[in-house]
This record gives structure tokens, C-alpha cells and sequence, in this order.
């Protein structure tokens, strides 16, 4: 996995508490890249939609809609253009999220997308369950979710969980370079199945590998071996007991699961995170 280099991010949002909470963090992470912000909302029609928009009536024009929208979208732009001096699009679109959201990461050349997992507001629950899988999944970037609980702006503590599969290796360039910017201790976690066979010698050596190219980064660091039936709770459990702000994963791949789409460790980790998870794309 190459180091992040971060220039265009993309944040949709729904206008809800988590949703502005996640634009947020896009916004400091905009700042401390001097990175263009892209601010998106996504009318999906649905007679529960218009709610979101002015709950004591009825509206049912998608041109009042639409004016509606991109007037809050500009307050936001503006707000954000003040408070951490940096350039912000808006746009506005009508359909379904998951499509316009990976036909704008294409379009515009998008380098990461900041989504927040509970954002629903009462129209079709954009950023719960599958939305937030599928966004994952069909992302062509990498993808930091933010959850409700994530109030902390930035990122001090990051959790980089490591297993025997190969592919888990190609986190720590990205890790790294993430660390480098925001000043952050990683804290890397290695996971072994209990019922794997994994020999200890040969994954200490691996996470030995890892440890001196953040050492040669010159940054600070922990290093931990569990072992569990459930790897993901092993993950959050550690992630919990370290304070880490931000878990590092894999989508299609983590732990003795490989599968095309979100793997099972990367899927409970976004479900059940309390804390901001950065899911990058596997080579």
C-alpha cells in the first residue's frame, strides 16, 4: 500500500448531528493536507425524504427541494471556509448515494472519502447498514467512517492490527505516512487465531519489519500479539484499552476471511467502532 497523498476529499453528508460531526473531521483533515474540500448532499426521492428538509410541511417540488439544499450546503461551505481556511465545493445531486458518490470519486479524481455511519435523518437511512458497506466496497479510494461518538477532531492514537495473511502488511506505508502527518503513535496489534497455526517466531519477525519502518519514520510506537476466536472484537477490545482514535483496515481483506467485497474483520470493525476507521484498498 502506497503512502497517502491526500489532495481532493470528498465528504457527503446529510445535514444530521453525525453527519456534520464527520464533515468535521474532513475539514481539519483538509487543513492539515492543504486539501480541497468536496462538500456533497444526495436528494434521494422517497415520501419520507422531504422531512429532513422542513419537517412541518409537506414539500413535494424537487426544485424547492433542491434550492433548500444547496443553500444549507452553502452556509456549511462558508462556515468551514472560515473556520479552517481552506477551499470548499459544493454540490448538490438527485439519486442514490452509493452510485453518485462512486461516479463523483471517479469523475473528480478524489483521493478520499469521510463518511459518517449514523448520519440518518429519517430519509432512507444514507449512512446505515448496507450504504455504508457499499460506499466502502465500491469506493476507489480509501474511506475514513465516523461515528457518532467520534467528537475528537484528528488523530493522536491510531490502531494498526496486523494478521499472518499477506495482503495485512500493505496497511503500513499508508499508516505511516497518515502517523507522520497528524503526530500520532501507532499502535500496531498483532492478531493470531487461536485455532490458527501460525508459527509465533516467524509473525514476530514480520511485525519486527514493521516496527523498524516506523521507527525509521521516526515515530513513537506499541506493539502487542493477542490471540481469540473473534479477532475483531480482539481489535476493538485493545483499541479501547489503548484510547486509539482511528483502527486501520483492510475492505476485502482481513483475517482468515478473503472474500471479494467487505471481509467480516473489516465489517465489524465499521459496525461496532466507536472511533473513526480509515478501510483502505488492498493491491
Amino acid at each position: 500500500m502506497d503512502a497517502l497523498t491526500i489532495k481532493r476529499i470528498l465528504i457527503p453528508t446529510d445535514f444530521s448531528k453525525t453527519g456534520l460531526l464527520a464533515v468535521e473531521h474532513a475539514a481539519f483533515m483538509a487543513r492539515i493536507y492543504k486539501a480541497e474540500l468536496y462538500l456533497m448532499h444526495a436528494i434521494e426521492l422517497s415520501e419520507s425524504a422531504f422531512s429532513i428538509y422542513n419537517p412541518a410541511i409537506i414539500i413535494r417540488d424537487i426544485t424547492e427541494i433542491e434550492r433548500i439544499a444547496n443553500d444549507q450546503l452553502t452556509r456549511l461551505a462558508e462556515k468551514l471556509k472560515k473556520e479552517y481556511a481552506i477551499k470548499v465545493n459544493t454540490t448538490c445531486i438527485t439519486g442514490k448515494l452509493v452510485t453518485e458518490v462512486a461516479t463523483f470519486i471517479k469523475k473528480k479524481k478524489i483521493d478520499i472519502l469521510v463518511m459518517g455511519t449514523h448520519g440518518a435523518s429519517g430519509f432512507n437511512e444514507f449512512f446505515v447498514g448496507s450504504n455504508t458497506h457499499k460506499i466502502v466496497t465500491l469506493s476507489t479510494c480509501p474511506v475514513i467512517s465516523v461515528q457518532t461518538h467520534a467528537k475528537k477532531l484528528g488523530f493522536t492514537k491510531i490502531l494498526l492490527p496486523v494478521d499472518d495473511a499477506f495482503k495485512s502488511r500493505q496497511k503500513v506505508d499508508a499508516t505511516i505516512s497518515l502517523a507522520k502527518k497528524y503526530a500520532a503513535k501507532i499502535y500496531i496489534l498483532g492478531l493470531l487465531d487461536k485455532e490458527g497455526d501460525v508459527d509465533p517466531k516467524k509473525f514476530k519477525i514480520k511485525l519486527e519489519a514493521i516496527e523498524k519502518n516506523i521507527e525509521k519514520a521516526g515515530l513513537a510506537y506499541e506493539t502487542k500479539i493477542t490471540k481469540g476466536d473473534n479477532l475483531a472484537e480482539a481489535a476493538l477490545k485493545h483499541s479501547k484499552k489503548v484510547k486509539a482514535d482511528l483502527i486501520i483496515v483492510l475492505n476485502d481483506h482481513e483475517s482468515r476471511i478473503n472474500g471479494r467485497f467487505l471481509g467480516v474483520f473489516a465489517k465489524q470493525i465499521v459496525n461496532h467502532s466507536r472511533v473513526p476507521v480509515l478501510s483502505l484498498l488492498p493491491h
